[in-house]
């Protein structure tokens, strides 16, 4: 008998990781139905795609708030199909704010649902009240860091620690050559690896600077160059209108190559600064917020670090700049430092301590096993 899975990715990560998982899911079980919500890289696996992450990638508190209409709706209907096709089990892939409602309303609706959570919301950052939400509601909490489990003791909720898929998942698309060869760039010049995020709210808010930096140092220092691989939920041209001119070169399909193969780069908080932190490129993380959204985040975020790559680490290893610092000026100086040698060196060798914290490879598939053995 054909057997039913629902699910629910809500961002570029959500899908990056959903995507290898799904792949292992098919493997070991080819006739299994999967339904529900994923980007370009789990598309192939969805048998019935019911939207795409685009349509849930909003951030920030007031940003959901006005959004909030066409969320419910897509609430809705992801109730509505659980029930039309009688599924078995659901998998929700990060994005807590939304999937978290979402697990209480499957348990509400059809109690015979296993309930599994693949990456462990960043409760021990903030919002630790959601700690006994997940703990009874959920079935299953797959985490992807060592420290996690611990935070779920004494609830029925299968806590486990199954390592970082990223571990196998970054490496460089193609060889050095092969990059530089295709996108016309000069592999003898410096080059900077831009990444402004994978939302459209965080190109509006992240890329002005850094374009406005790079329209500087094509005067005060044209050797070095510039490339912004673009998120695969972000259509190019709309990435292109806040260049306004600045000689970045866009790429896509090559996100871990430009990274790999630049000199430095500035980075949005999120999983990014993890995959580029593997990739050991030297890096500043960047991010600002709608002002009230960050004021709130201030009083109830409870981690000395904002980025992730420096959470892991438990100590600074790329240096954090936020709000108001987002700004050419800075980001010169931050990457001025990253470009020299010697500070090169140092930080390649400090961002060494970031994968030891992830765990050994194979994490899609010790997930995959263990969630086909419960429903």
């Amino acid at each position: 008998m054909t057997r039913t899975l629902l699910v629910v990715a809500g961002e570029d990560s959500g899908d990056l990781h959903g995507a290898e998982l799904l792949r292992e899911l098919k493997l070991r079980e080819p006739g299994l139905r999967i339904i529900g919500v994923g980007g370009p890289r789990m598309t192939p696996f969805l048998d019935r795609k019911l939207a795409d992450v685009r349509d849930l990638a909003v951030v920030g508190f007031i940003e959901v708030i006005k959004h909030l209409p066409r969320l419910n709706r897509l609430f809705k209907q992801i109730l509505a199909a659980t029930r039309e096709e009688s599924v078995s089990a659901a998998l929700l892939i990060d994005y807590p704010g939304f999937n978290l409602r979402l697990a209480k309303a499957l348990r509400r609706q059809q109690p015979g649902v296993t309930l599994h959570q693949y990456v462990c919301p960043q409760v021990w950052a903030w919002k630790k009240g959601r700690i006994p939400d997940l703990g009874t509601t959920l079935d299953t909490l797959y985490c992807l860091f060592d420290f996690e489990p611990e935070l779920f003791r004494g609830y029925p909720v299968d806590a486990r620690f199954v390592g970082h898929p990223l571990v196998e998942v970054v490496k460089a698309e193609c060889d050095r050559a092969a990059f530089f060869a295709e996108t016309g760039l000069d592999p003898a010049r410096p080059m900077v690896a831009l990444l402004p995020g994978s939302r459209a709210g965080e190109i509006q808010r992240l890329l002005p600077p850094m374009a406005e930096l790079a329209r500087r140092w094509q005067l005060e220092r044209p050797e070095v160059q510039w490339v912004l691989p673009v998120a695969p939920t972000l259509d190019p041209s709309f990435v292109r209108g806040y260049l306004g001119g600045a000689p970045v070169t866009l790429v896509e399909d090559r996100t871990y190559a430009a990274r790999a193969y630049a000199n430095a780069a500035l980075v949005a908080s999120g999983t990014a600064t993890l995959e580029t932190a593997l990739l050991g490129t030297p890096f500043a993380i960047v991010y600002r917020l709608n002002a009230l959204t960050y004021q709130i985040a201030r009083r109830i975020v409870k981690v000395p670090h904002f980025g992730l790559a420096n959470v892991v680490a438990r100590r600074e290893v790329a240096v954090e700049l936020l709000q108001d610092e987002v700004n050419p000026e800075r980001l010169g100086v931050e990457l001025s430092r990253l470009l020299e040698p010697e500070t090169a060196r140092r930080v390649r060798a400090e961002l060494g301590e970031v994968r030891g914290h992830l765990g050994e490879p194979g994490a899609a598939g010790r997930v995959a096993e263990d969630l086909l053995g419960k429903f």
